[in-house]
């Protein structure tokens, strides 16, 4: 059931990473007015991209300690 939980858990985090990313390349401004150039987009992309990451190596270390302590 955990398993499932977790699984879970990952599919809503890319789905919600996907949108985002999607967002960032439709829109044609941003929340200041500026005018998103293709360069403005993937520099928001990879800022995006990093956040995501980062997130997610958190989430797998703390699951690789559960593991580890359950052993």
């Amino acid at each position: 059931m955990k398993r499932k939980g977790w699984t879970a858990l990952q599919i809503v985090q890319f789905l919600c990473f996907v949108c985002v990313s999607v967002f960032f390349f439709m829109r044609k401004t941003d929340g200041h007015g500026a005018v998103q150039t293709m360069e403005a987009k993937w520099i928001s992309f990879g800022v995006w991209a990093i956040v995501y990451i980062v997130v997610l190596a958190i989430e797998w270390a703390i699951a690789f300690v559960i593991r580890r302590s359950r052993q």
